[in-house]
């Protein structure tokens, strides 16, 4: 069954790329469930998208749907692609701790941070995995970090901690 989606996953990206066209180079960042419109545009004033946005889309969608290997397979596409999108790191992270592969978890965020160490986004989803694996003393060390990034975030992830409850005011 697994290989099944993953078969119709692969049709799906390969389709949209070939709809799209994948000569463009670059792209924008965005959050989960966020983002642009992909990179630069070309002489005739249309605007093109990278593959690796192609993938990260694809990613999204199936992120809404909650088709949690799915998007796996497409994020790790969009990281295959461009491996400084760090946006798509973190939204892999964010699917693997859906599905409880908790070090791939971690392993994404450390990626994504690696690459933009104030990116909001990431701390509030490496909390939420700390927190998911019992850590909450680490929890907390990303609530603080968080806190001088984005207030609201901060104040979501804080709820969830004493609940002892990862997914506490975390949007799917």
């Amino acid at each position: 069954m697994r290989q099944m989606r993953y078969a119709l996953a692969s049709g799906i990206v390969i389709t949209s790329l070939a709809t799209l066209g994948i000569a463009a180079l670059g792209h924008d960042s965005g959050g989960m469930g966020g983002g642009g419109t992909g990179g630069g545009g070309g002489s005739d004033g249309q605007s093109q998208i990278s593959p690796a946005r192609v993938y990260f889309n694809q990613g999204a969608d199936f992120s809404k749907k909650k088709s949690w290997y799915l998007a796996i397979k497409a994020y790790e596409q969009a990281v295959r692609l461009d491996p400084k999108f760090a946006e798509a790191w973190n939204n892999l992270g964010y699917c693997y701790r859906k599905i409880k592969d908790y070090g791939k978890s971690f392993d994404a965020y450390k990626h994504a941070l690696d690459l933009k160490p104030e990116y909001p986004n990431a701390h509030e989803y490496l909390g939420r995995t700390y927190l998911a694996t019992g850590n909450k003393d680490a929890a907390m060390r990303e609530y603080e970090v968080l806190k001088r990034l984005d207030a609201k975030m901060a104040d979501e992830l804080l709820k969830a901690i004493p609940a002892n409850d990862a997914d506490l005011g975390d949007s799917d």
